[in-house]
């Protein structure tokens, strides 16, 4: 190790003045170290002096005088310990017997008891029996007598109750002659229209007639207001002229029948058109009477067509 370090201090004095020196790898291997032995064990050095004793056979113990009493007492209890035990064996086979005898005495009385339960819940399930069959009976016999009081009065009352029932239900159309109720429903108040519709018409055809003869009356009026007018002014021309008055009066009876001619005229024309009116509102009801039933058919097989 020593030389080691020398070599190392004068590699490095050689190195620092620059010097190149040769190079060796040295090893160096050092002892294995030894096991350490073990450590001796410590005995206090003693103190004081040693003393000894001798002691001969039979000085301290007799093995056979000391153990005869622990043996006779070991006996003793073993002995009295097993008579303990037998005694007990005993003891518990005769009480195993009376708790047997209790066992059967006390089954054989519960088998009496439930034998008196069972005959006590008999005669009390009888019991209650008879007494529902009684409340039943005296119910029935009850109800029955409501039933023939409730039958005799509703009798009662129903006798004068149902003839008054039928007649407001007779009134009210619950109970009708089916031709009646056809008549009522479906004839009259077709017939009541036809009669409506035709009154319309012939108050419409008198309203016209009126009205054309209002037209006509003053149209004579103004006729024969021009003719007066112009009689006049005739009959002072022929005055003035020297006309006669027979002439006059000759011609003017001219135009009077002239007047007339042309107003009765109108009339018979008036009337031509009133009855032709008349024909068409016949004609018009026949038309309507004919699509009314030809209608009525055909409802008629439509209702039976749905049936089928």
């Amino acid at each position: 190790m020593t030389n080691l370090f020398y070599l190392i201090i004068i590699f490095n004095r050689q190195w620092i003045n620059g010097d190149r020196i040769e190079e060796a790898d040295v090893d160096v291997q050092t002892d294995a170290f030894l096991d350490r032995p073990p450590s001796p064990l410590f005995i206090p050095q003693s103190t004081g002096k040693d003393i000894c004793t001798q002691i001969e056979t039979g000085d301290l113990f007799d093995f056979d005088l000391e153990v005869k009493p622990i043996v006779e007492t070991l006996v003793g209890k073993t002995v009295e310990q097993a008579l303990i035990e037998v005694a007990e064996e005993e003891e518990l086979a005769k009480i195993r017997e009376q708790q047997r005898e209790y066992e059967e005495i006390r089954n054989a009385e519960l088998i009496e008891l439930q034998r008196l339960e069972e005959q006590e819940r008999r005669l009390r399930a009888e019991k209650e029996r008879r007494m529902k069959q009684a409340q039943e009976a005296l119910r029935l016999e009850q109800d029955a007598a409501q039933k023939i009081a409730a039958r005799a009065f509703a009798k009662a009352y129903l006798q004068d109750l149902v003839p008054s029932v039928f007649n407001n239900l007779r009134e009210n159309g619950y109970f009708y002659d089916p031709v009646e109720n056809e008549i009522e429903t479906s004839f009259m108040p077709w017939l009541m229209n036809k009669t409506m519709t035709h009154v319309n018409q012939l108050v419409l055809g008198r309203t016209i007639l009126d009205s054309i003869i209002r037209d006509v009356v003053n149209q004579r009026i103004d006729d024969y207001d021009k003719l007066a007018e112009a009689l006049k002014q005739t009959i002072e021309g022929g005055i003035d002229m020297g006309t006669s008055t027979g002439d006059i009066v000759h011609s003017s009876e001219q135009n009077i029948e002239n007047l007339e001619s042309n107003h009765g005229e109108l009339n018979v024309t008036m009337d031509n058109n009133t009855n032709e009116g008349g024909e068409i509102s016949n004609g018009a009801l026949l038309n309507d009477e004919t699509d009314e039933r030809e209608e009525e058919q055909t409802n008629a097989n439509e209702d039976a067509g749905g049936e089928q």
